[in-house]
């Protein structure tokens, strides 16, 4: 619901100017305290108790200040606990806990709280400022030490301040293979975010301490197994009630998906009465038609919206938008959404995200506990199979609807045959990536390759179990491929995403379930669609999955989209940063199929990022 920043050593006008520069963030109001050498402020997008909810809020004595970005769902329950510990308040906000709370809690606060937050506390008796980030990141917090100490939600705010935004080129060759930097690290200079699930201290020297507070298996190691559905349904319908606090109308994003139709089921259900959006590519991709059935099935209110071709030239503005570059053009898929429920006059948007990572509803998750079972004897025969089936029978046996091609074949082919030799991490991943090392060499100058930095999470070790896949992705695709899409984009039109899945309590429930309780033979999200079954009707529970992504081989996007990639990814372009090999991406220009087309994107998204960032 705001946009935070702050440092040391900051003047007044400094401070200003970060704010100002976090204003779509927080269009209502904003507020500021000073304690030295910190100085601190937020924007506010006034959500709960819009009259007197404004920060920062202070204890009685002054002794600590707190400012928070995002939604604490059980404040009530703490302020309850806090009261009977002889704490007051007087409105109805729920940052206005936050004080009482570090007073009675310290640095354990975070681990009492659900929701999703980025807070600041300031605490005079020990002159440190703490700030904690929840637990899977679904609000952002960007700091720096370079100089003085400084953090902000977004890294416009830091380059307000004063900061110099410089892209740093160690870490393209870990980009290139997921598309998108794992946490801590950014691709600029100097700028680290604080990552998911960790708290940190800052004290009036700027050194720096920090902590993980939550990790999802040895959480769930303290809860009582349970696959009882009844429970589950209570858990599910909790969490989603508790997100749905607002003193303003609530938006609910809808697909023809069975996650955002229980969504829209338990909101319905728990007598609110939202309108549902949903968005379309007028492709094979276009899930409106189906979003409007469920909509109608439940009742409620449905807006529609399509994306064209056309939204390609909003590209460079909404990468910047994301400060972080992540390789995707569906982004500009989160971007319209946002903007248009923000258009009807919302504040609030309730999304699905969650249950494809608590439960493995990923295709690349099934496919990677195929190629496990199938064992080192298997997978080459299964690779000799796939390379001596045409490409339009591959095809057929996947999901996606648009065509593999060639180039699909190949990988999937070679993700067989190499599964042996892969670390984990690349076993896991590799065939949701689009880049192969062989080809991020070809793509980097080779120079700048010789120099990458591998990110410390593609080295780890695991025992390759289908929860420790599941729990990595807390740590990394979550905050930074998932969550940062529609952070960024929604709060760029004053739209608060809401994700009420992503309730601790339910990844910590589905962790102490057993794997067939997740993936069943072909089934995946095993127990997330008995859920499902018990509330909705098989023509919206049984329909295939359907893919959400954009529709660039599709005749009316592939055009316009390769004259922009040939415009952007010019030789002339490329030549100013001399950081992407052009004779490499040259051939990718006659791309037809899925895997051409999304590398070409990414490739796109990355210079556009980095001319945003680095004219010389």
């Amino acid at each position: 619901m705001c946009g935070i920043a702050g440092g040391i050593q900051l003047s007044s006008d400094q401070l200003v100017q970060m704010l100002t520069s976090l204003r779509h963030r927080g269009p209502d109001g904003d507020g500021q305290f000073s304690v030295e050498p910190f100085r601190c402020g937020m924007t506010r997008l006034a959500i709960l108790d819009r009259e007197n909810g404004q920060q920062p809020f202070a204890s009685s004595d002054k002794r600590i200040h707190a400012i928070c970005n995002g939604e604490i769902y059980n404040w009530r329950e703490l302020r309850i606990e806090l009261e009977q510990k002889g704490h007051q308040f007087r409105t109805q906000c729920d940052t206005e806990i936050l004080p009482a709370a570090w007073f009675e809690w310290g640095t354990a606060l975070p681990e009492k709280l659900n929701g999703m937050f980025a807070l600041t506390i300031h605490d005079a008796e020990t002159d440190t400022l703490f700030l904690a980030r929840d637990r899977c990141g679904q609000k952002p917090l960007y700091y720096t030490s370079r100089g003085s100490f400084l953090f902000a939600s977004e890294t416009k705010a830091l380059a307000a301040a004063g900061f110099s935004l410089e892209p740093d080129p160690n870490h393209l060759s870990t980009w290139l293979s997921l598309r998108y930097l794992p946490e801590p690290f950014t691709l600029f200079k100097d700028i680290v975010t604080l990552p998911a699930a960790h708290w940190m201290t800052v004290s009036a020297s700027g050194e720096i301490q920090s902590h993980r507070y939550w990790n999802p298996e040895q959480d769930a190691l303290h809860q009582l197994p349970t696959d009882n559905l009844r429970s589950f349904d209570a858990l599910t319908r909790s969490s989603v009630e508790l997100a749905l606090q607002s003193d303003v109308p609530v938006a609910a994003y809808l697909s023809g998906g069975i996650d955002s139709a229980l969504l829209a089921h338990y909101i319905k259900d728990l007598g609110a009465d939202p309108a549902t959006v949903s968005i379309g590519f007028g492709a094979a991709s276009d899930e409106t038609q189906a979003a409007q059935a469920t909509a109608d099935h439940l009742g409620l209110s449905h807006y529609s919206t399509q994306l064209s071709p056309d939204s390609l030239r909003d590209l460079p503005r909404v990468i910047q938008q994301m400060d972080r570059p992540v390789g995707d053009a569906l982004i500009l898929a989160f971007d319209h959404l946002a903007q248009h429920t923000a258009s009807l006059g919302y504040k609030v948007a309730l999304g699905g995200e969650g249950p494809d990572e608590h439960f493995a509803g990923y295709s690349f998750q099934s496919a990677f506990l195929k190629a496990q079972k199938l064992g080192p004897l298997g997978r080459p025969l299964a690779a000799t199979a796939i390379d001596a089936l045409p490409s339009q029978l591959l095809d057929r046996l996947t999901n996606f609807p648009a065509s593999l091609g060639l180039e699909g074949r190949e990988k999937t082919s070679r993700y067989l045959r190499d599964f042996s030799s892969l670390p984990f991490f690349h076993r896991a991943t590799r065939l949701h990536t689009l880049f192969e090392q062989f080809e991020v060499k070809n793509l980097l100058q080779p120079d700048l390759f010789a120099q990458q930095e591998e990110h410390s999470i593609i080295q780890s070790s695991s025992d390759g179990s289908l929860s420790n896949l599941l729990a990595q992705q807390y740590s990394h695709w979550l905050p930074d491929w998932s969550l940062i899409r529609q952070d960024k984009n929604a709060m760029a039109h004053s739209l608060e995403y809401r994700a009420p899945f992503l309730d601790h309590r339910l990844i910590n429930f589905a962790f102490t379930l057993p794997d067939g309780k997740k993936v069943n033979g072909k089934t995946d999200k095993a127990i997330w669609r008995e859920l499902a079954n018990s509330h909705l009707p098989k023509k919206i529970t049984h329909r295939p999955k359907q893919p959400f992504y954009l529709p660039l081989e599709h005749p009316n996007w592939r055009r316009p989209f390769l004259e922009m990639a040939r415009e952007v990814l010019a030789p002339s372009e490329l030549s100013q940063h001399n950081w992407l090999n052009s004779k490499t991406i040259e051939p990718l220009f006659d791309a037809k199929n899925f895997l051409p087309l999304k590398q070409l994107a990414a490739i796109m998204i990355l210079q556009i990022w980095i001319k945003n960032f680095a004219e010389p």
